[in-house]
């Protein structure tokens, strides 16, 4: 009987390589060569699958947002107080070796996207998908009772999408000056203030 191949596993593997790749030894050391080698697989395999390095970084970008998703989603479902939607939020932060190897590898992404226009639109649609996310976290805080009278849901949102860009950012690079810990206080420290009367009220 031929030899039956399971293709979307394959491909997550590469994704698993690249990640591997960006994270030891950085996004410049990202080639067709170095991923098949951590994927222990060849080279002419890794290209039956993706025939352009952008299109070996798009997918692995969208693979490390889909691990993402499905962490956020559940967490959505089971958001009943603001302690939920802290834990929720706590899944975009590098609060361990999973996350901060994501954050790692949108980073290097988000870097390389500057030069390559595909990836720059893969990158932006990411963005906006990132602040909308926000924004329905900002809503479910408002709803289980976790922001201020007078608060508005967009600019609570604003802010918290700037405060998780430079948590995931200290995390992901400093982890060492930036700890766990030291990440959650920050956020807890933030959805405290959220949840107090506004000043302009």
């Amino acid at each position: 009987m031929p030899k039956i191949v399971d293709h979307e596993a394959r491909r997550l593997r590469i994704a698993e390589g690249l990640w591997q790749v960006a994270l030891r030894d950085g996004i410049h050391a990202v080639s067709v060569r170095t991923v098949a080698a951590q994927a222990q697989m060849s080279p002419t395999a890794l290209r039956y699958f993706f025939t352009t390095q952008d299109e070996l970084m798009e997918f692995a970008m969208r693979a490390v947002a889909d691990r993402v998703a499905v962490r956020v989603r559940a967490r959505f479902e089971s958001a009943e107080n603001p302690d939920g939607v802290r834990r929720l939020l706590e899944e975009l932060v590098p609060l361990d070796a999973d996350r901060r190897l994501e954050q790692s590898v949108y980073l290097a992404f988000l870097v390389r996207a500057q030069t390559h226009p595909g990836l720059r639109a893969v990158g932006e649609e990411m963005e906006a998908q990132l602040a909308d996310l926000v924004g329905r976290t900002m809503e479910l805080l408002r709803a289980t009772g976790g922001l201020g009278e007078g608060r508005s849901i967009d600019r609570a949102a604003r802010s918290t999408y700037a405060l998780l860009d430079g948590l995931a950012f200290q995390g992901a690079l400093w982890p060492d000056k930036h700890p766990p810990q030291r990440l959650k206080q920050i956020l807890r420290d933030h959805l405290a203030e959220l949840a107090t009367p506004s000043p302009e009220s």
